[in-house]
Protein backbone atom coordinates (compact mmCIF):
# COMPACT_ATOMS: atom_id res chain seq x y z
CA UNK A 1 0.00 0.00 0.00
CA UNK A 2 0.93 3.53 -0.80
CA UNK A 3 0.52 7.07 -0.27
CA UNK A 4 -0.76 8.94 -3.51
CA UNK A 5 1.86 11.37 -3.85
CA UNK A 6 5.58 11.86 -5.10
CA UNK A 7 6.99 10.00 -1.60
CA UNK A 8 4.50 7.35 -1.82
CA UNK A 9 5.78 7.01 -5.89
CA UNK A 10 9.51 6.63 -4.41
CA UNK A 11 8.95 4.55 -1.79
CA UNK A 12 6.57 1.82 -4.09
CA UNK A 13 9.64 1.85 -6.87
CA UNK A 14 12.36 1.08 -4.25
CA UNK A 15 9.59 -1.40 -2.70
CA UNK A 16 8.93 -3.14 -5.85
CA UNK A 17 12.27 -3.46 -6.85
CA UNK A 18 14.19 -4.70 -3.58
CA UNK A 19 11.35 -7.35 -4.32
CA UNK A 20 12.05 -8.18 -7.72
CA UNK A 21 15.17 -8.39 -6.78
CA UNK A 22 14.63 -11.25 -4.08
CA UNK A 23 12.39 -12.89 -6.46
CA UNK A 24 9.22 -11.78 -4.53
CA UNK A 25 6.38 -10.49 -6.68
CA UNK A 26 5.37 -7.12 -5.28
CA UNK A 27 1.69 -5.74 -6.23
CA UNK A 28 1.05 -2.47 -5.74
CA UNK A 29 -1.80 -1.00 -3.63
CA UNK A 30 -3.27 2.25 -4.43
CA UNK A 31 -5.60 5.00 -2.79
CA UNK A 32 -8.33 6.54 -4.71
CA UNK A 33 -7.58 10.11 -2.25
CA UNK A 34 -4.41 11.03 -0.87
CA UNK A 35 -4.01 7.32 1.25
CA UNK A 36 -6.05 4.40 2.51
CA UNK A 37 -6.81 6.40 6.03
CA UNK A 38 -8.44 9.15 3.92
CA UNK A 39 -10.43 6.70 1.63
CA UNK A 40 -11.65 4.79 4.46
CA UNK A 41 -12.51 8.18 6.19
CA UNK A 42 -14.31 9.99 3.47
CA UNK A 43 -15.30 7.03 1.31
CA UNK A 44 -16.34 4.40 4.32
CA UNK A 45 -15.04 0.85 4.51
CA UNK A 46 -17.45 -0.73 1.79
CA UNK A 47 -16.11 1.40 -0.68
CA UNK A 48 -12.83 0.75 0.83
CA UNK A 49 -13.10 -2.79 0.42
CA UNK A 50 -14.11 -2.42 -3.10
CA UNK A 51 -10.52 -0.09 -3.74
CA UNK A 52 -8.56 -2.68 -2.57
CA UNK A 53 -10.38 -5.94 -3.69
CA UNK A 54 -9.94 -4.73 -7.19
CA UNK A 55 -6.24 -4.43 -6.91
CA UNK A 56 -5.36 -7.90 -5.19
CA UNK A 57 -4.50 -11.07 -7.17
CA UNK A 58 -7.42 -12.81 -7.69
CA UNK A 59 -6.22 -16.11 -5.36
CA UNK A 60 -5.25 -13.32 -2.84
CA UNK A 61 -8.70 -12.23 -2.52
CA UNK A 62 -10.82 -15.03 -0.16
CA UNK A 63 -7.12 -15.02 1.86
CA UNK A 64 -7.43 -11.02 2.71
CA UNK A 65 -10.56 -9.85 2.32
CA UNK A 66 -12.76 -12.61 4.47
CA UNK A 67 -14.89 -10.40 6.29
CA UNK A 68 -15.22 -10.89 10.24
CA UNK A 69 -18.22 -11.51 11.69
Amino acid sequence: MRDNDRAGDGARDNLVERANAAGIEAIVLSPVLGDFNEDLRQLGIDALRAIVRVQLAPQDVARFMARAT
